[in-house]
């Protein structure tokens, strides 16, 4: 007789384990993976049809960034102000966009527009992150002078509207595609909030956190989430968490951004070949 874990059989188990241990590194590190790597995970390895896999990852990735937001705390790098600031947009909007998304079914051309936009997110946050990064290697411009947050700081009505707006945004694209938490949450606390790269890591693990519960509650009540794939892959992240959590202060600012950016274009060149 085979033996079974969740219903799961034990090469399953197996499988499913190490794909958390490596996402979660990923997740631990640099805050990216859970959507971007978890995703392509779950539908190219794990062939999950790709409303399930949306719904299964955003359950997948909350449980995993539980750990990684505790061990960033205790870090110092997570930016509470800013945080609180953009999920006031940002968890309206998540949950609008969950269930619109949920009632769609498989729709096979609505499944084909989803493909696309999310590859479309993950060049775009690439690129960001790209030029960015050149800026800082020229030095031609201060950080402060960079981020439009600074820019409006002195300015409670537009600056609030602003994290707002930003935030709607973001809970949008995760709401949508449970991606997003790092690819795309962390070049945009580091450009426009003027964030360091640890603390824009931590941060976008938080948010990230909050929205993907959300969009783990509405998928699951449209019974699109498989729950024991993802309880088994948040097993395996454990380890993966702490030792990239650790290893994300240890390493230079610059050597730390071209790791995200690196996995951030191998998702999206997977992305591509596989459509």
């Amino acid at each position: 007789m085979d033996m079974e874990v969740f219903g799961l059989g034990v090469w399953d188990v197996v499988l499913r384990l190490g794909l958390g241990a490596v996402v979660g590194f990923c997740i631990g590190l640099t805050g990216v993976g859970g959507g971007v790597l978890g995703l392509q995970a779950m539908t190219l390895v794990l062939r999950m049809d790709p409303i399930a896999a949306v719904g299964t990852t955003g359950l997948y990735i909350f449980l995993t960034k539980i750990s990684a937001s505790v061990h960033h705390a205790r870090l110092k790098n997570i930016s509470w102000g800013v945080s609180a600031r953009i999920l006031s947009g940002a968890l309206p909007a998540n949950i609008l966009v969950s269930q619109w998304v949920s009632r769609q079914g498989n729709c096979p051309g609505f499944v084909e527009a989803l493909k696309v936009f999310i590859i479309c997110v993950v060049l775009f946050s690439a690129g960001v992150m790209v030029l960015d990064t050149l800026a800082r290697l020229k030095k031609t411009v201060e950080r402060k002078e960079r981020n439009l947050a600074a820019r409006i700081e002195g300015h409670w009505f537009l600056r609030n509207i602003f994290c707002v707006i930003v935030g709607a945004l973001l809970g949008g694209v995760v709401g949508a595609t449970s991606l997003g938490g790092g690819c795309l949450i962390v070049p945009i606390l580091i450009v426009i909030f003027g964030l360091t790269t640890q603390r824009a890591v931590g941060t976008s693990i938080l948010i990230a956190l909050f929205l993907t519960f959300a969009t783990a509650l509405i998928y699951g009540k449209g019974g699109e989430v498989e729950f024991p794939t993802a309880v088994v892959m948040a097993a395996g992240s454990l380890g993966g968490v702490k030792y990239g959590s650790t290893l994300s202060v240890k390493l230079p600012e610059q050597r730390l951004r071209l790791v995200v950016i690196g996995l951030i274009l191998v998702a999206a060149a997977v992305m591509i070949l596989n459509r």
